[in-house]
């Protein structure tokens, strides 16, 4: 399953590439993009485990950017 999310103070590119490095090493997860420009996550995720795959995905954007939040 592929879902976009909006993402809130998001403050720099690096934190973006870190954030994205950190949710790829997520099991479950298929791919994933963060983009600083559009402040979006792109989150392609294992369809049944998506709901569990997506709260550690939360959890591993604010360890890398405690200000970011993630509009579910």
């Amino acid at each position: 399953m592929k879902k976009r999310f909006k993402l809130v103070d998001l403050d720099c590119a690096n934190c973006a590439a870190k954030m994205e490095e950190a949710i790829r090493r997520i099991e479950g997860v298929n791919d994933c993009t963060v983009s600083f420009m559009t402040q979006k996550l792109t989150l392609d995720a294992e369809d049944g485990r998506f709901d569990a795959v997506l709260q550690e995905v939360v959890k591993t954007c604010k360890r890398v950017e405690p200000d970011c939040t993630i509009v579910i």
